[in-house]
């Protein structure tokens, strides 16, 4: 579900409420109304956080990731290593 994964990168980045509305340019009260579930994520949240961290845009879109590509998830950011082939 991608407010999982959008809850993920928060916990991986360190971020908050406040630090997603500064980066995404998205208001701090949209952001918390869909985090907690009252109003539904749309594709400008979607694309924002996409432009905000590039290299995890696929993974939070789709949940995929393609690290040939530089798509990533927070997870393979974190232990790039365990991910190398």
């Amino acid at each position: 579900m991608i407010l999982d994964r959008i809850k993920a990168l928060m916990k991986s980045k360190g971020l908050k409420v406040d630090d997603l509305a500064l980066k995404t340019h998205i208001g701090y009260s949209r952001w918390a109304n869909v985090l907690s579930g009252k109003a539904k994520i749309r594709h400008e949240e979607i694309e924002a956080l996409g432009n905000a961290y590039p290299e995890h845009k696929l993974w939070i879109a789709f949940g995929d990731t393609l690290p040939k590509a530089g798509q990533i998830s927070p997870s393979i950011a974190e232990n790039p290593a365990k991910y190398k082939k």
